[in-house]
């Protein structure tokens, strides 16, 4: 089958492009080999956090100064505006599938990691931030941070300690409770044996609800927060969470777990939903492995599934990420893209690639590392020539730290958005 365009690659770059390329009327498939990092995520919208190892309260105008001086940054080469529009438009597409993601105006907020530590965000979740959130947080004198007994994912009273540390927090009493997680769900398991998506799906039981919220409201006595882990549900999380703050009379706040993320899991989801919703063709579960390019033209893509059978369009955007993914490879002595072969940025010196000193302020050089690309986001092959209908966007792409500066999902949202613009403009031409 011929398509449009041919997106590899399902994390948040993949589908916000997939998502834009659906909506302009494009024949648009998404091939995914697999679980995104959405799964691995905290299931907010970093924009840019850190600068210069400080921590950034003013992204836009952080990102002002960053376009303004390094020149290669995915963020320049998408320039301030279309990162706002980028924005934009991911927020309203997660809206038409329920989930609301809030702001702080042209500022960064903070959420608490499951660690108990703050991290700088530009989008989170309603019940990770909101405006009720925002005007409460001030006056607060108690927060109880709650978990579930049995469940090991989540330690709040390491929470509390590290929030306890913290001068925001000086003024204010964080108390850690456990309760008990009655017998909800006969399904053969024992406490220890649960995680955030066995706790979530008995949330998602509308007769759980006031049990649970019960328990809560009897362990949080007095306090003005709850702090739990993200397990508030997958799909009907807006109303598990309305139904728990009205009958506790808590705000109750959720912090992200290790994996799998819940919240991640509600990105994934929504964004998912959206695509097919617009008409988008999803193939999961296949993976790209190799490619057949003429003059600098993709003319097709070959699936690990088949491996003879060729899929066209007439653009193509990659977006399978970086090595965690699988979209670079690392060897002893090599670095490679492994499905067109694409140019990348990287030292050749393995010995340059890392930090001796795991948690290091500078990070590691390879988190650097990636496919080079020219101002349209079109890579270059191993002879520095453009590859002229192929487009990259998200965790692929060279010359930005995602972990250093906090920019990850803002890098994604604001390069897929412009893949995919580049591509439709570019048809639109065409026809």
């Amino acid at each position: 089958m011929r398509y449009d365009c041919i997106i590899i690659g399902a994390g948040v770059a993949g589908l916000t492009a997939g998502i834009r390329c659906a909506k302009e009327g494009l024949h648009t498939a998404i091939i995914s080999s697999g679980m995104s990092a959405l799964h691995f995520s905290s299931g907010s919208i970093d924009l840019l956090g850190y600068r210069d190892n400080a921590v950034v309260y003013k992204p836009f105008e952080a990102i002002d100064q960053l376009t303004g001086t390094i020149a290669q940054h995915p963020y320049t080469k998408c320039g301030k505006p279309l990162i706002i529009e980028a924005l934009l438009f991911f927020k309203q597409e997660c809206e038409q599938q329920g989930l609301f993601l809030f702001d702080n105006g042209n500022l960064n907020h903070f959420h608490v990691t499951t660690l108990g530590t703050l991290k700088p965000t530009y989008f989170s979740q309603r019940s990770v931030f909101n405006e009720d959130v925002y005007s409460r947080f001030k006056a607060m004198k108690k927060i109880v941070i709650i978990n579930f007994e049995g469940y090991r994912d989540f330690h709040p009273q390491l929470a509390a300690a590290q929030l306890s540390k913290h001068s925001l927090f000086a003024n204010c009493e964080i108390v850690a409770k456990q309760i008990e997680m009655p017998q909800l769900q006969d399904d053969g398991k024992y406490p220890h044996e649960f995680r955030s998506i066995d706790i979530a799906r008995i949330f998602e039981k509308e007769a759980n609800i006031e049990k649970i919220a019960d328990l809560i409201r009897l362990a949080a006595k007095d306090a003005d927060f709850v702090v739990m882990p993200a397990v508030m549900g997958i799909t009907n999380f807006n109303q598990i969470h309305n139904k728990l703050q009205s009958r506790t009379r808590l705000l109750v706040y959720e912090v992200p777990t290790l994996p799998p993320s819940i919240l991640g899991m509600r990105i994934d989801n929504a964004l998912k939903s959206r695509f097919a919703e617009l008409g988008g063709v999803y193939i999961a579960g296949d993976k790209v492995v190799r490619a057949d390019i003429t003059d600098d033209v993709v003319n097709a893509i070959y699936t690990n599934s088949h491996p003879e059978n060729p899929m066209e369009a007439q653009c193509y955007i990659l977006s399978t990420g970086s090595f965690f993914s699988g979209g670079l490879v690392s060897e002893f002595d090599n670095m490679y893209e492994p499905i067109f072969k694409l140019k990348l940025h990287h030292e050749p010196e393995r010995n340059k690639w890392y930090n001796q000193n795991f948690f290091h302020r500078d990070s590691h050089a390879f988190l650097q590392y990636g496919v080079l690309t020219d101002e349209s986001l079109r890579p270059y092959d191993s002879n520095n020539n453009i590859i002229q209908n192929l487009y990259c966007s998200g965790a692929i792409m060279a010359h930005y730290n995602p972990i250093k500066e906090g920019c990850g999902s803002g890098v994604a949202i604001s390069t897929g958005y412009k893949a995919a613009g580049q591509i439709i403009n570019l048809l639109k031409r065409m026809s």
